[in-house]
């Protein structure tokens, strides 16, 4: 079973562990410090996670990822992009999709958003896979949108619109 809860300081030891997993990271924004520090944890738990809709994801009790929700500006604030990572030893297990599921229903049931979407890293296929489970659709291919560890990446656009709101 999943729960979506506010990161806490207990949090630290195992955001370190997971966010210097390069499994991890490996198709995550590089905008997550490497190698990852105390520092960094702390400042994550006290600061980061406050700033949009972020949630540590928990299976069983346990914490093993996160996910948010970045709200666009302007004429896009009925927009957000969405974003996640687990612990290696917790995937294909059905616990992403399913936390996206219910984070995606969460979002557009007690916010304004109507539109979620994902820039993934194109051989990010597990990742694509979770995202076509909960009703993303393709939106199209960014060639070379990213660059990371002294390479480009192809970059898929996927969205969600939600069938519950009202023009």
């Amino acid at each position: 079973m999943i729960n979506f809860r506010p990161f806490e300081a207990a949090d630290c030891t195992q955001l370190l562990a997971h966010l210097n997993d390069e499994r991890v990271t490996r198709y995550i924004t590089a905008s997550i410090p490497q190698p990852y520090q105390p520092a960094d944890a702390q400042w994550w738990v006290d600061v980061g996670s406050q700033l949009h809709h972020i949630k540590a994801i928990e299976f069983d009790g346990i914490f093993v990822g996160c996910i948010s929700a970045n709200v666009g500006n302007f004429e896009y604030n009925r927009s957000a992009e969405l974003g996640y990572w687990l612990a290696p030893q917790y995937w294909n297990r059905g616990i992403a999709t399913q936390a996206v599921n219910e984070f995606s229903q969460l979002l557009f049931t007690t916010t304004n958003i109507v539109r979620l979407f994902v820039s993934v890293v194109a051989e990010n296929v597990a990742s694509i896979r979770v995202l076509e489970n909960n009703g993303f659709s393709h939106e199209g291919l960014l060639r070379n949108a990213s660059y990371k560890n002294g390479q480009f990446f192809d970059e898929v656009i996927l969205s969600r619109i939600s069938q519950h709101k009202e023009e």
